[in-house]
């Protein structure tokens, strides 16, 4: 930038104030956009896009979302108003971005374009070096507002359902997401709500094998690592047809017999980086209809944490229930209660997972009116003695008898970053599939493809500043550092040139700048 002659910036520089009273600014927002074109560029989205519908209008509209999304999040609706103070108000040919006009860009994207655009973008990992050998499928599923008929054809998807969200009240619309060990998504796929999880995975399997190896998996070296409730025999049976591996985690009630072993069975396996010592032994065992190994994982650490929280959890339910229990035996005024509405205040009290070990009771008397109530809680001691066998052990089998005691169960701990996926596509700061602002389950289906595309946007910007940095970033700090980063709009009062330059950036802005090469998007 042109700052004048000498005598002129000294005159700056002595009289500051004059200066800037000449001056207009006007900040943008820049870092998530920014960093969304690159890896739009590296990864090939909008051009996959463009060269199966025929249209750039739609790449780019489609582009569009996914960044604005992962910026506030942005609705069909207000694509129009975010572009015109985003990056995106700079980008050539950009179309109109009403909500009609999206819809008819949505529209574009089948059944089949999804399939082939999903493939386009495996065959680019493969190429830069990313080919998927362990696969970590989860499933999970998002309230929704929606009230469909059930014989509406167009609207199958909002179901009720277990919410794991807990909202007992909402439809569900499903999500199962597959990624590799590196935390790239490389399939997905939107179900009804009300969809059983371990019939999902016996169902997808074998389409999930043959996406993958479109675009260069080798099956006999994948193998899949889930949760226990998406386990199943019919699902282990699909994956020994496709001739791929799994390793997955069992139910206590499986191999009780294993839970109860001493700790002197155990040895020590190896240490985490938050220094916590991991124990196991291995058996040989048949479980589903599958002849495979137990590992049986030990973690003092875990150990204490869950039976910490255990206990705040049984006296956080027993003293609920003798409150109830003291207001229901004296009259009271106001709403007569019933035993339905008593019942649902001591459900409020327990807690989903411990809920076998924590019984109660409601009784009414029936020769009073109004009717007094009586509340018993108490804990099953067999019950209660089962799940304290069980705390800070998780019981990991797989097909993988080659592999070593550590390297099956640091496999299956490495599945945790699933939930660091959903937290991304539950997050409303981050890239949210909710709220879904559709009711056709064609458009459903976009929107969680688009949802899904930018988590990997996010994932590959991330491994790409972990590369340059050669430290871990978590999702949350890179999102916050994209935030931050923003360009300046600067222009003399009354004339027509701007200049826009980045504002000054941190160490920790600046990395990812320099390692996504930001720079080139400054528009000028």
């Amino acid at each position: 930038m042109y700052l004048g002659t000498q005598e002129e910036l000294v005159q700056r520089l002595t009289n500051p104030d004059a200066f800037a009273e000449g001056l207009e600014f006007l900040p943008y927002p820049f870092g998530t956009s920014a960093a969304f074109l690159a890896a739009d560029e590296e990864l090939g989205f909008s051009r996959v896009v463009e060269e199966l519908t025929g249209s750039r209008a739609t790449a780019l509209s489609l582009l569009a979302f996914i960044a604005g999304r992962a910026h506030e999040p942005v609705s069909k609706n207000g694509m129009t108003e975010w572009a015109h103070r985003s990056l995106f108000q700079f980008v050539p040919n950009l179309p109109s971005l009403s909500c009609r006009r999206y819809l008819e860009h949505m529209d574009q994207l089948t059944d089949e374009v999804v399939e082939q655009i999903t493939i386009r973008l495996g065959e680019e990992l493969v190429r830069k070096g990313h080919r998927p050998s362990l696969v970590f499928f989860d499933p999970t599923n998002f309230s929704t507002e929606q009230q469909p008929e059930e014989d509406d054809p167009d609207r199958q998807l909002p179901r009720p359902g277990h919410a794991k969200d807990g909202n007992l009240q909402a439809k569900l619309v499903g999500l199962a997401t597959a990624v590799t060990a590196e935390h790239l998504p490389v399939y997905h796929r939107v179900y009804p709500g009300n969809e059983n999880d371990a019939k999902l995975f016996q169902e997808v399997v074998g389409t999930m094998v043959e996406q993958l190896r479109k675009f260069g998996a080798v099956a006999e070296e994948l193998t899949f690592v889930f949760d226990k409730g998406v386990n199943s025999e019919d699902g282990l049976a699909a994956i020994h047809a496709e001739q791929v591996h799994f390793l997955s985690s069992l139910k206590r009630n499986q191999v009780r017999d294993l839970l109860a072993k001493p700790r002197t069975a155990y040895r020590s396996l190896y240490t985490t980086e938050q220094q916590e010592t991991i124990h196991g032994f291995r058996s040989k065992r048949r479980v589903l209809g599958v002849d495979g190994v137990v590992v049986v994982a030990f973690n003092e650490s875990a150990r204490k944490r869950q039976a910490r929280d255990y206990e705040r959890a049984k006296e956080r339910f027993l003293a609920t229930c003798q409150s109830v229990a003291a207001k229901m035996s004296k009259p009271h005024r106001g709403r007569r209660s019933t035993v339905q509405s008593v019942t649902e205040r001591i459900e409020d009290a327990l807690p989903p997972k411990w809920r076998g070990a924590f019984k109660y009771r409601v009784g009414a008397t029936l020769d009073q009116d109004p009717p007094r109530f009586t509340v018993t809680g108490w804990v099953e001691a067999k019950r209660e003695a089962e799940l304290k066998e069980g705390f800070g052990k998780t019981v990991v089998f797989t097909d993988r008898v080659d592999w070593t005691d550590e390297q099956i169960v640091r496999t299956y701990y490495a599945r945790s970053g699933m939930e660091e996926e959903f937290h991304i596509l539950k997050d409303v700061l981050l890239m949210p599939v909710m709220p879904i602002f559709h009711r056709r389950d064609k458009r459903i289906r976009v929107h969680a493809f688009l949802c899904v595309v930018g988590l990997l946007f996010y994932r590959w910007i991330q491994r790409r500043v972990e590369e340059a940095t050669k430290e871990r970033v978590p999702i949350e700090a890179l999102a916050s550092r994209l935030d931050r980063i923003q360009v300046v709009a600067l222009a003399r009062k009354g004339s027509k040139k701007v200049k826009v330059v980045l504002q000054k950036l941190s160490t920790e802005e600046r990395q990812v700048v320099e390692a996504m090469h930001l720079a080139r998007f400054v528009p000028n």
